[in-house]
């Protein structure tokens, strides 16, 4: 089962880069680095979370919690 990037509350125009670059569902962006997704112009960190958290992927894994 894919999710579709619509299913997420992401803005309408890191949405339309998205598909511009050819990411329709979540599976397409897994050969993605963290580094690489937050590149994206527009990608912020809540939608990052949110894409990192439907990938399986920690969001933020060398980050110590104090």
């Amino acid at each position: 089962m894919s999710t579709k990037l619509e299913d997420f509350k992401l803005k309408p125009w890191l949405l339309a880069d998205l598909h511009q670059f050819g990411y329709e569902v979540v599976e397409d962006m897994q050969h993605l680095s963290a580094v690489e997704m937050l590149r994206i112009p527009g990608m912020g960190g809540r939608d990052y979370r949110e894409i990192a958290k439907a990938l399986g992927r920690q969001p933020f894994p060398d980050q110590k919690r104090r």
